[in-house]
């Protein structure tokens, strides 16, 4: 199971941008994918085709996404991040990055190496669940 399965609720960073870590998650998933049809993206999310469809409906709705039927597929839907969608998504990692940054400075420069292995080797055993 993918660690988006893992994620719920918003955060501090997602108040202040509007989308959820799993919305972002799923922004970046369709931008990163060649043909993001919602049954690629859901795939490489690990969750359900019904639930990457819910979140693609709210953010279509707020401008953020526009979902197509495929040229390859009619049966198919396919997922274009918006310019709307592009710029909330660098804001929300933007400030993802800017708080990692807070969290780190207060962290013993000696201990930051360990603690970056420690959170890598946390998300791979989430990842594997």
């Amino acid at each position: 199971m993918n660690a988006v399965a893992h994620v719920r609720g918003r955060g501090a960073v997602a108040g202040e941008v509007g989308l959820t870590v799993a919305q972002a998650l799923l922004l970046r998933t369709a931008d990163e994918l060649d043909h993001p049809t919602v049954g690629a993206v859901a795939a490489a999310l690990g969750i359900a085709s019904p639930s990457a469809t819910r979140m693609l409906q709210q953010l279509e709705r707020r401008g953020m996404v526009r979902r197509d039927r495929s040229e390859l597929d009619e049966r198919a839907t396919v997922i274009t991040v918006t310019p709307d969608g592009a710029r909330a998504l660098e804001e929300f990692w933007q400030r993802i990055r800017e708080r990692q940054r807070q969290l780190y400075a207060g962290v013993d420069p000696r201990l930051r190496p360990a603690l970056t292995e420690l959170l890598l080797s946390m998300r791979d055993v989430i990842n594997d669940i």
